[in-house]
């Protein structure tokens, strides 16, 4: 993927303008700052959309905040997102052990879901409803996970009753929500969700920051001492065309006519990390505004995605 960057933020200041009001830890060039996101592959979804598709009001066939259900009724498929480190759970704001003897507290994760899909056994795939706890479509189609958030640790679907041999999601926004202008939306697609991005325009589609202590206590700097623990990762996409990156997860989901199927998706940070650390060159992107380590570690997270199984359907 080649960026144009002045083009970018040129197509990003029209679709913008002064209504992005990113909050305060989202300024200055280096994006957002830390503050108090079976098994599966990815690849990056293509398609179009002008540069400008941003401008005006949003509408109902662009960006609905209600969207049409696609079941009038089903199952309930409920999913707990669960943030897991070389195979044990990843605790938010507190220290986790790492092998060099030193800790991570993670201080800020979240990220969106989107456009969730089950698989039948052929692997065809069934648009399904992200629900809230009343059963209703969530805003715009969006399930946004806030690690400071319980509430948002659950991911749940309204699908017709089956087995299934998987789900697919986008990690992000499609392209047409990503166009719009904060201003103009509600919750999650606010300032205050943190995930606006001022570099190009639109939203992040996952942000991480942590803070990394040494074995003796010396310093709370973000990156590990073998730099394969990045202290920031904010990966977003581009408001010219479709970038978001599209998840696979195997597993079987057999749902029944009745009731709630609960499940866990386990959410693998080694892979994030992985990815982040990557030795992919994305020298011909990372330029300006995007250079930050931040936007760099984000860049090298989305090339990489494809070779990575972020999310892991537990049994």
């Amino acid at each position: 993927m080649k960026l144009t960057l002045p083009a970018v933020l040129l197509a990003g200041a029209t679709a913008l303008g002064g209504s992005l009001g990113c909050s305060s830890d989202t300024q200055n060039g280096a994006g957002p700052l830390g503050g108090t996101a079976g098994t599966s592959a990815a690849s990056n979804l293509s398609g179009g959309g002008g540069a400008n598709a941003g401008e005006g009001a949003v509408t109902d066939g662009v960006c609905p905040e209600h969207p049409t259900p696609q079941h009038a009724q089903g199952t309930l498929l409920s999913l707990s997102l669960q943030l897991v480190m070389a195979g044990k759970p990843f605790v938010f704001g507190q220290p986790n052990a790492l092998p060099d003897g030193g800790s991570l507290i993670p201080i800020n994760l979240r990220f969106y879901i989107s456009e969730v899909k089950l698989l039948s056994s052929s692997g065809e795939p069934l648009a399904v409803d992200a629900v809230t706890e009343a059963g209703v479509p969530e805003p715009y189609g969006v399930h946004f996970f806030n690690a400071e958030d319980a509430d948002s640790s659950t991911l749940r679907v309204l699908a017709p009753p089956g087995e299934y041999a998987g789900l697919s999601f986008a990690l992000g926004l499609k392209l047409a929500c990503n166009q719009q202008p904060p201003a103009g939306l509600s919750d999650p697609l606010t300032d205050s969700s943190q995930m606006t991005w001022p570099q190009t325009g639109g939203f992040l589609f996952l942000r991480y920051e942590g803070r990394y202590a040494a074995a003796d206590g010396a310093g709370a700097s973000g990156a590990s001492s073998t730099d394969q623990i990045p202290s920031a990762v904010h990966m977003g996409g581009d408001i010219t065309k479709e970038l978001v990156p599209s998840v696979t997860v195997s597993g079987a989901l057999s749902l029944p006519p009745s009731g709630t199927l609960e499940k866990g998706l386990n959410v693998v940070m080694d892979e994030i990390f992985k990815g982040a650390t990557s030795n992919i060159d994305v020298s011909d992107e990372s330029v300006g505004f995007l250079a930050t380590a931040d936007a760099v570690a984000g860049l090298r997270l989305r090339h990489d995605w494809s070779e990575l199984h972020v999310f892991v359907l537990e049994p």
